[in-house]
């Protein structure tokens, strides 16, 4: 029986697409390709910097990530304009759907598990009006760890008071499904995308379209 159900943030409740139409204002004509290129980079370079243990704030990397798909592609901007991009971060749009699911599963407990801080995990919550819906939110940045750093799960098992096959961990992030179910967590993978789950010996124990099926397996 499902006693918990954990959601990561960032393209699993909100739309990391969103920041699209911030760098299309800023760079017209790229907007799509700027918003792409940073967030493939800052993936990487979370998980590049996880391996040879150099750890740097994620709210920093965000901006890194950013700049150097600007500078790769002789884009002329300002500081002004990354930190504008950057802001977008805090104002992301949730998904349509995510609302209503979340109200749907209200008598169940939910926490955020994150790469962000608490900062920006509370501003982008409370921007969608969703912030009451989470008891916990365990931000990683304050451990100065990445997902899926397997300690962050073991930071996040400690903070919820239920065994592992109790707690339902939901993400669109291939590699945090990985980690998660590696884990010991059951696991719900959010493919938006309609993409295919290639990571060898690891499946989620559950594939939505949409963290609206979450609800029937409560």
């Amino acid at each position: 029986m499902i006693k918990t159900v954990v959601f990561d943030i960032y393209g699993t409740l909100f739309d990391i697409n969103s920041v699209q139409e911030k760098c299309e204002k800023l760079f017209p004509g790229n907007g799509e390709k700027i918003a792409k290129a940073w967030r493939h980079k800052l993936i990487e370079y979370t998980h590049v910097r996880q391996l040879v243990d150099q750890y740097k704030p994620f709210s920093k990397v965000i901006k890194d990530s950013l700049e150097y798909v600007l500078d790769r592609n002789d884009f002329d901007y300002s500081l002004s304009d990354v930190n504008e991009c950057v802001e977008e971060y805090y104002r992301l749009q949730v998904f349509p759907e995510v609302t209503q699911s979340l109200n749907d599963i209200s008598h169940i407990d939910k926490v955020i598990f994150s790469n962000g801080n608490q900062e920006m995990i509370q501003k982008v919550l409370k921007h969608s009006n969703i912030d009451s819906s989470f008891k916990h939110i365990l931000a990683l940045e304050e451990f100065g760890m990445y997902k899926p750093n397997s300690n962050g799960y073991v930071l996040l098992e400690e903070r919820i008071p239920y065994e592992k096959q109790e707690i339902l961990f939901v993400s669109s992030n291939k590699w945090d499904i990985v980690g998660a179910q590696k884990f010991g967590f059951k696991t719900a993978w959010i493919n938006r995308n309609f993409s295919e789950f290639e990571y060898i010996e690891v499946e989620p124990d559950f594939e939505f379209q949409s963290i609206y099926g979450v609800k029937n397996l409560m």
